[in-house]
C-alpha cells in the first residue's frame, strides 16, 4: 500500500526534486505550495502517513501550519528550513513537529528522516487497547470486552481523537476542527451530543471520556 505524504513549499523546483525521491520510496506525494494548502489537504486526506513543511511560505507559514495541525491530527511532521539559528529549530520542535532538517539539504539524511517517520507514522496504526476497549484505526473496528461496537464514523473519529492524546483536555473548539472540519458551522452543542452517544454506546468504557467543566473533554486511561 502506497504511503500518502503532504509536501508543502512554496519553491515549486525543490517540490519536484523531493517528490521524485519520494515517488522512488513508492509514496503518494501531495504538493501545497503553502500552510494553508497543506492544512486543507491533510483534513481531506486524514490518511496521511507524513507531513512535510518548509517553514518560510506565504500566506501560512510552516511554524503556524504545524500548530493548526496539532490541533487535530498527530501525523508525523518534518519541518525544511533555510534557517540554521537555534531558536528557529526550538520554535519548530515547541509547535509539535517530530524532526527538524536544514536546507541546503543532503537528499541521503532528508530520506533517512523520511522513512524513520514514515515507519513511526505506521506503528499509530496498530491497533490499540485501553482495559476493556479496543480500536482499530485501520479497519475503524471497536470492540468492549470482545464485542463489536457499532459507531458511526464521526464517532468513531471522535474517539480516536479523545484516544490519541490520553489525559490532554481537548476544547470543543478543538474537536470540532478535528473531526468535523473549518467548514462546520455547528457549535459545542453537536460535540455534547456526540460524546453522549458515544458513551452510550461503549458502556462501562464510556467513564473513560471525562467532562473536564468549561473546558472540554478528556479521555482518561485510569478510568476503565
Amino acid at each position: 500500500m502506497m504511503k500518502k505524504i503532504i509536501l508543502a513549499d512554496d519553491e515549486q523546483r525543490w517540490r519536484m526534486l523531493v517528490h521524485d525521491y519520494l515517488e522512488q520510496e513508492e509514496c503518494d506525494v501531495l504538493e501545497a505550495a503553502d500552510g494553508a494548502e497543506a492544512v486543507a489537504l491533510l483534513r481531506e486526506n486524514p490518511d496521511t502517513a507524513l507531513v512535510i513543511l518548509d517553514i518560510m511560505m506565504p500566506r501560512v507559514n510552516g511554524l503556524e501550519a504545524c500548530r493548526l495541525i496539532r490541533d487535530f491530527s498527530q501525523v508525523p511532521i518534518l519541518m525544511v528550513t533555510a534557517r540554521e539559528d537555534e531558536e528557529t529549530e526550538i520554535s519548530g520542535i515547541r509547535c509539535g513537529a517530530d524532526q527538524y532538517i536544514s536546507k541546503p539539504v543532503r537528499m541521503r539524511a532528508f530520506m533517512e528522516r523520511v522513512r524513520s517517520l514514515l515507519r513511526r507514522s505506521e506503528q499509530t496504526m496498530e491497533p490499540m487497547r485501553f482495559g476493556a476497549l479496543e480500536l482499530d484505526p485501520a479497519s475503524g473496528a471497536v470492540r468492549v470486552e470482545g464485542e463489536n461496537v457499532a459507531l458511526t464514523p464521526k464517532e468513531f473519529d471522535l474517539l480516536l481523537f479523545l484516544v490519541r492524546t490520553p489525559n490532554v483536555i481537548r476544547s470543543r473548539e478543538q474537536i470540532l476542527q478535528a473531526v468535523w472540519n473549518t467548514d462546520f458551522y455547528g457549535d459545542g452543542r453537536t460535540v455534547d451530543t456526540h460524546v453522549k452517544n458515544l458513551r452510550m454506546k461503549l458502556g462501562p468504557c464510556g467513564e473513560m471520556i471525562r467532562t473536564v467543566r468549561s473546558r472540554g473533554y478528556l479521555f482518561d486511561w485510569a478510568r476503565q
